[in-house]
This record gives structure tokens, sequence and C-alpha cells, in this order.
């Protein structure tokens, strides 16, 4: 079976060469740099030191058990190899950091894999750091974001779902194992020693209760798009594990993320959901039953970033005409059976929705493909 290897990256690539304890510090010092010129300039000194360094002892054609004691990803990624052997239909993903030494690592190991025949990809999930409790948290909510999008895909295609856990640090590696049971068939881990071997941990049977979500799914995909609440009535009723404050906003936590990306498949496909100041027309709900699940799952998430923004801003449409993903616009000379001016804006660069402002409502008309909506919208 094709598998795909999902790899957390620390920076045992370079904590492994360094020479003395005065080097290990300066790393240390330095781990929440996110770009080269946040670093001392001692620390870019030794990081591309450090950096040549294990290309060098990497490039020695080393045997397999030496390659494995090099970094803890290569002796997960080797471990995995004794157990199955690899196969050109498997893929790699680093997941690093989002700091300098996380992608220097990250683009250590990949040049090695490549020369190694593997194909193999890094993905540095944006704000993956622990400056802050709310980097952490916002790199991993992006990672989460990450996994809905890519992984469910190749699932689907056919593949087996690999971690591969051996590398990075702890509370990155305690995130990730809840977040295999989600989207993994299997995690593996091997303990830093010598002839440890391969842990294999099985994927438990999880399943999530959609009806929590279903009951409070208005608040929540609000919340998925962005949108902050601002008083704790608000969510009152809401499973405190769900959802996170910081200085008087309250908006999902990476739990709620996680069961949202996970109930979102079943809950948005079902019916057009209330959402303040938007109304949904007759014709705009016989185009919802009438379209593909994708596309309902789609249309409904950039309904709630509309809503979302018009909560925020005291229903200014002209915050949606400033969204870039939106661009909302009026048509130039299309107006409906009251004369008021017919707008609209993206889904996709693809598609639109038709729409009319009126009393502090958006009037949703149609949506589908450019013409079939601009032609007569």
């Amino acid at each position: 079976m094709k598998k795909l290897i999902i790899s957390t990256v620390g920076t045992s690539i370079l904590t492994n060469v360094v020479e003395n304890n005065n080097e290990r510090a300066e790393l240390y010092n330095n781990s929440n740099c996110r770009y080269k010129e946040e670093c001392s300039e001692s620390a870019i000194k030794l990081i591309d030191k450090l950096k040549e360094k294990a290309l060098e002892r990497l490039s020695q054609n080393l045997e397999s058990e030496k390659l494995r004691r090099l970094s803890a990803e290569l002796n997960g990624i080797y471990g995995l190899f004794i157990e199955t052997k690899i196969s050109k239909q498997d893929f790699h993903f680093l997941i690093t950091t989002d700091t300098y030494q996380g992608r220097i690592c990250g683009e250590i190991l990949k040049q090695f894999l490549v020369q190694k025949g593997i194909d193999v990809d890094i993905y540095a999930p944006p704000e993956l750091t622990t400056k802050t409790k709310y980097n952490f948290e916002q790199g991993i909510k992006n990672l989460l974001k990450w996994c809905d999008e890519n992984l469910t895909g190749y699932k689907q295609s056919g593949y087996e779902i690999i971690f591969n856990l051996t590398g990075s640090f702890k509370s990155l590696q305690g995130y990730m194992n809840t977040i295999a049971m989600f989207y993994a068939d299997k995690i593996i881990y091997i303990f830093e020693s010598e002839k440890a071997e391969l842990i294999e941990i099985p994927k438990l049977p999880v399943e999530i209760d959609n009806e929590i979500i279903e009951k409070h799914k208005e608040k929540i995909m609000l919340m998925a798009t962005g949108y902050y609440y601002r008083t704790e009535e608000e969510i009152i009723n809401i499973p405190k594990i769900i959802i996170d404050e910081i200085d008087g906003s309250y908006f999902l936590s990476v739990w709620g993320e996680l069961l949202w990306n996970k109930s979102k498949g079943k809950i948005l496909v079902k019916d057009l959901i209330k959402l303040p100041f938007l109304v949904y027309s007759e014709k705009f709900k016989k185009l919802f039953n009438e379209t593909s699940e994708a596309d309902k799952i789609i249309l409904q998430e950039t309904l709630a970033k509309v809503s979302g923004i018009l909560l925020e801003n005291g229903f200014n449409i002209s915050y949606l005409k400033r969204d870039g993903g939106l661009q909302y616009e009026n048509y130039k000379n299309k107006k409906d059976e009251n004369n008021n001016p017919i707008g609209h804006f993206r889904i996709t660069q693809g598609d639109r929705i038709s729409c009319v402002v009126y009393k502090n409502k958006l009037y949703l008309r149609k949506f589908g493909r450019h013409d079939f909506v601009n032609d007569n919208p």
C-alpha cells in the first residue's frame, strides 16, 4: 500500500554535531527566531557551520544504523523502512517549526532524502513557535487546517497515513499524538537509543459527538472563519474545551478547530445555516439543494466569513470590498425589482454570489459559476 509519512522535525540534526555546551546554549537562545534577521550574528554563523557539518556527515555514505544516529527524524524514517520497504509511490512531509532553525533542519533532511530517491516536501505552519502561547496555538491551528486540506485527499486516494513523531519538541508531539488519532492510520515512535525498536501506536476508534457541534453550529462556524465573541455570555453554553479566551476575546481553541474540521463535512451539506445579516432567496435555496456536497461546504464557509465581517464592522459593506478574497462590488446598471443595486462577491476565483443590500440585510439571490451569475444576477 502506498504511504504518506508525516515526520515532525526538531533540531537534532544540528544539536548532534555541536562541539560544546556554549554552542548548544547559542542555539537554544535563538530557537524562536522566525527569520534569519532576527537571530544574533553569532547564531547565524554557528547555524551555517553546523549545517555544513551535518551535510558533510550525511554525505559519507554511512550504514543505515549510523545514519539513524544523526537525527531523531532519520531514526524514525529508517526504522520504518526496516518494517516496510520504501516505494516510489510513497510521499513524505517534513513538518518544521516556523523558525529559522526549524526551516534549516528541514532543508538539510530534505536534501539528504531527495538524494536517496525519497519524494519529500517541507511544511512550516505559520506562527508555529514557542515564543508565546498564542503563537504556538495559532501555529497548531494552521497545522490543523493543512491536515484537513491535504491529508483527507491522500486518504481518499488510497494512501496509508503514518505519523513519525520521533523528532520535534515535546509540546508539538503532545498535540500531534491527538491529531493523529483523527487523521493517521498509525503513529510510529523510536526512543533515542542505539538498539531501540520501532514502537507502533495504532489509531484509536475515536468518534466525534456531532450533536454538540450541531447544537452550536452558527457560532462555531463564525469563529472558524476568525470571528471573535466579546462577552462570555454569548458563548456561555458552548463547551469550554473548544473555546479559548485572550484579553476578553473568545474564539475556537485548537481542539475546537479540530472538532469543527472533522464535523463540518456532515453539517454544512444538510441545509443552509441561518447567519446574522444574511437572507436567502428561494432561488438561492433551490440552487443550494441542487449543488454538490463539496460546493455546499465552500459556499457555507464563504457565507460565514461574510457574516463575520459584517458582525465585526456593524454591517459596513465597505469591509467586504476591502477583503481580497471576496472582492465585493456592484454591477453596473443592474438593479432588482425594487430598484436596488445588485452586487456580487466571490466564492472562489470562478464562482460568484449575487446579492442586494436592503435595510441592514444582505439578500442573497444566486450563486454558481461566474457567467451563470453575472449574465442574470
